[in-house]
């Protein structure tokens, strides 16, 4: 995983603690709906690297709460 997205992930679960991923995921919509693509692929892979470090009781717990990804419909 790249440093960068290691670096964030990392930070996001010292600020956030347990709501990091919610916190990643309102960044990779954000993204989405402003089309930025670059950015996009960047909280994605943070957002992966978060389930990642919690390991796999958060990606239970996060599908539980129902986290989803959306696109804005035109």
């Amino acid at each position: 995983m790249p440093a960068r997205v290691d670096e964030a992930a990392r930070k996001l679960i010292e600020q956030h603690g347990t709501r990091a991923v919610h916190v990643a995921v309102e960044q990779l919509n954000q993204s989405i709906d402003e089309r930025d693509h670059p950015a996009r692929d960047f909280w994605a892979q943070v957002v992966h690297a978060i389930h990642e470090f919690e390991g796999p009781k958060s990606r239970t717990v996060s599908k539980a709460r129902t986290v989803r990804v959306h696109r804005k419909t035109r």
